[in-house]
């Protein structure tokens, strides 16, 4: 096996910031250009981060040179590539249900590719979802996503019982969350999925505090993006042309990484970007 896939439950919101905007937002997230789904580049750094000193001698070997490291050193590239995070559950509020992890079409065949199902994939492909319809598991008659009503179908050939029970078992999150994924994920077309996500993150008025008069600063004020807590992404660790025999090292770190709490994206300081990470074996 020279890949595999790794879950994200995020335990607080998550901030993978783009940089200054000049929008409403002024700190959105990183967003895919073509479909506005949310994603968080830069994966490799922070694992770098947060295992490299449990990791010892195979730090090196995984990740490679360390960034900045004298022009006179020789570059030694990493064992393993990492993909940028992608979304896979969104969570969002719902009148009947608290809130539900919404989902589409594309964001399930990428993700099931990835892990080698074709049967899911197909069947997935093969599902034809109306433009206010949402697939769901026991709910029929009127759904409420946030402000949108849509109507609910339960699907009826098997694939999504078949979808939320293979999530719901690897991902790292209390029993509870994982019972209520058995019944709560909606699958709703790629086009809406995309609305759900631009309108739906939580945005958060922050403010600096000058220390001296212990009043905001003057101007101080900006409002940063976030992906709530309970969202579901995930990412792929694969082994580089620069593996060769690196078995040990390669295993190491999937066996550090299983089942572990880490910080990802910013503002670690003030709580946020709290994941669970949980390695997916592939087919």
């Amino acid at each position: 096996m020279d890949r595999f896939v790794v879950t994200m439950y995020a335990e607080s919101q998550l901030h993978a910031g783009k940089g200054m905007d000049i929008g409403i937002v002024d700190l959105p997230i990183q967003r895919e250009r073509t479909t506005g789904f949310p994603i968080i580049q830069g994966i490799k750094g922070s694992l770098r981060a947060n295992f490299g000193t449990e990791l010892g001698q195979f730090e090196a070997k995984i990740f490679g040179s360390e960034p900045g490291s004298e022009e006179k050193e020789a570059t030694t590239p990493g064992i393993l590539a990492f993909s940028e995070a992608k979304i896979l559950l969104f969570p969002v509020r719902s009148m009947d249900r608290l809130f539900v992890w919404v989902t589409s079409p594309l964001a399930l065949v990428r993700f099931f590719n990835t892990l080698g199902d074709k049967n899911i994939v197909d069947m997935i492909q093969n599902e034809n979802i109306s433009e206010n319809e949402a697939l769901t598991i026991d709910i029929d008659g009127r759904l409420w996503l946030e402000e949108i009503e849509l109507n609910a179908r339960k699907e009826s050939k098997g694939w999504l019982k078949e979808v939320t029970a293979k999530i719901s078992q690897n991902i790292n999150a209390v029993e509870y969350l994982k019972k209520k994924m058995l019944t709560d994920i909606v699958v709703v077309r790629d086009e809406l999925f995309s609305k759900i996500l631009e309108i739906a993150t939580e945005v958060v008025p922050r403010i600096s505090i000058d220390r001296e008069k212990k009043t905001v600063k003057k101007g101080a004020l900006w409002y940063e993006e976030y992906l709530p807590q309970d969202t579901v992404m995930y990412f792929i660790v694969r082994k580089t042309a620069y593996a060769k025999s690196e078995q040990e090292a390669f295993e190491k770190f999937r066996e550090i990484i299983d089942g572990r709490i880490i910080t990802i994206g910013g503002k670690e300081t003030v709580g946020k970007g709290l994941v669970c990470l949980k390695v997916v074996n592939v087919q």
